[in-house]
């Protein structure tokens, strides 16, 4: 596990990858959307994230519930909200960071991000991802 620990964030850090993962038969996931994309996409394709370590850029609360759905052993975030260390806590597993931050900003730096928002008040990862699926499809269908 740590060799597949030191992989993920040497490819997130080396590669400019948003999301990096590397599941126990070492096959390896790799991103460069922003945001809770990436992890979507996976669990939409049924990716095989079973025990598997995970770099990104960003975990908020968002990534945090949706990595718990994919079953991740490990987390590793460039930067980490006290939301994401709460809910990685709470479901035991360990993680990693650069810089911890009391929470995730939006894009232009002046308030909360909208999937921190988002899951501010969610309590499991099901209920994470529901909600993001339907923020994003009701979001789209207004562009």
């Amino acid at each position: 596990m740590i060799e597949q620990i030191n992989k993920t964030i040497l490819m997130l850090k080396r590669h400019g990858f948003s999301f990096v993962g590397i599941n126990a038969g070492e096959e390896i996931f790799t991103s460069s959307k922003k945001g809770v994309a990436p992890i979507m996409e996976l669990i939409e394709r049924n990716a095989n994230l079973k025990g598997a370590a995970a770099a990104d850029k960003i975990i908020g609360g968002a990534a945090a519930f949706l990595l718990v759905k994919c079953g991740v052993a490990y987390v590793y975030g460039d930067v980490m909200s006290e939301k994401a260390v709460s809910i990685l806590n709470r479901y035991h597993i360990p993680y990693s960071y650069s810089r911890l931050v009391p929470f995730i900003k939006n894009r232009r730096g002046d308030g909360l991000c909208p999937m921190e928002k988002l899951c501010m008040d969610i309590s499991t990862p099901d209920e994470a991802f529901d909600t993001i699926k339907e923020f994003i499809l009701r979001n789209s269908s207004q562009a």
